[in-house]
């Protein structure tokens, strides 16, 4: 029996769920028929499971399960599954998130069964075509109906591409939309975290999940440049499995950082509330914290996010050992203070987007 939708939402990561959750109680609030499709992309529990009891969201209709062998085996399965759930539903609009694996194969299929395609978080742009997640932008904005930007850099980098103008909308940052909503509960957190986690100095929380700093050289590099500030900071690492087998396949040293096992959304966020500093190669903390104003040092050489940068408290600093080191005491020598005013980063993106979709 064919079933009717108003829309399919498609997510397979955290930062998907995080993106998703206010836009799908948004629609349901409205008494649209939803159809959530989980692919299973996120397989370890400690980066998928707990994100629905953080944000109080319902769980998928369905999961997919997706093999976990390759890049490539996991988007052939998942295309090939979503074409197959999407020609035997009638649906009128599938709407993805961000940059993964899941985003683009769940586009791919969304044209291959002829229905109408929205981007949430379209248009940003690093302009390094080794990373995947801008190969998969790229492609996903490029057969989008629909592309809903964060900020202004973002439409300014789709217009440059020549996408039609009517085709954009600046809506803001959907995943403000979670953090302004979740943010007494992060905060209230804060206290019996640290306690949990053993945390009796100020600290520092480190995050690295890119294929492309897991190297020794880049490792040892952060490690060594961190080290230095041990005495006076605990360093907190919350480490995505990638990152942990790495450590331990090469034996890497890290004597000095805490590495603990991921956190769930709201104990991440409590842990990045209460740092002193933060430092990644992730891109939607640097958006995080920038709300929250709390110092951002990104370890690569470029963002997606410039907005972070030229408006934030983020700043690009790369991987060479002193460039850390120095960009760290600058950040502890700092007494700026900072409160956001990014346009639309304001909680009520989701708001935005369902008027642009119904209204």
């Amino acid at each position: 029996m064919i079933k009717e939708y108003d829309i399919a939402l498609v997510v397979g990561t955290r930062p998907n769920f995080v993106k998703a959750a206010p836009l799908l109680k948004k629609l349901e609030n409205k008494n649209k028929k939803v159809l959530f499709i989980h692919t299973g992309q996120h397989f370890d529990k400690t980066m998928s499971n707990n994100i629905f009891i953080d944000l109080n969201m319902r769980d998928a209709d369905l999961n997919l399960n997706a093999p976990t062998d390759s890049q490539s085996n996991q988007f052939q399965f998942i295309v090939k599954e979503l074409i197959n759930i999407f020609n035997n539903n009638k649906i009128e609009k599938i709407g993805v998130f961000g940059d993964v694996t899941s985003t683009l194969a769940a586009s791919i299929a969304a044209k291959e069964s002829n229905i109408y395609l929205f981007h949430v978080e379209s248009g940003l742009r690093s302009k390094n075509l080794t990373m995947p997640e801008e190969r998969n932008r790229i492609m996903v904005d490029a057969i989008s109906d629909l592309l809903l930007v964060p900020s202004e850099d973002a439409l300014d980098n789709l217009l440059d591409e020549r996408v039609p103008e009517h085709k954009i909308h600046n809506v803001g940052n959907i995943m403000i939309d979670t953090l302004s909503e979740n943010k007494s509960k992060i905060i209230d957190n804060l206290s019996n975290l640290k306690s949990d986690l053993k945390i009796i100095k100020p600290y520092f929380v480190m995050t690295l999940h890119r294929p492309s700093n897991l190297s020794d050289t880049i490792l040892n590099n952060i490690f060594e440049a961190v080290e230095k500030f041990t005495k006076d900071y605990q360093i907190i690492l919350p480490a995505h499995p990638r990152l942990k087998n790495f450590i331990n396949e090469k034996n890497i040293s890290h004597s000095s950082i805490n590495l603990i096992d991921p956190l769930s959304y709201i104990d991440f966020m409590s842990l990045v509330y209460g740092s002193k500093l933060v430092l990644t190669d992730s891109g939607g903390i640097q958006e995080e914290t920038t709300y929250l104003g709390i110092s951002c040092l990104t370890l690569r050489e470029e963002t997606e996010r410039p907005i972070t940068v030229t408006e934030g408290t983020n700043k690009v600093i790369g991987l060479e050992k002193e460039n850390i080191i120095n960009e760290i005491n600058n950040v502890l020598d700092s007494k700026i203070s900072y409160e956001t005013n990014i346009k639309y980063w304001d909680g009520e993106t989701s708001d935005r987007i369902y008027e642009i979709l119904f209204d």
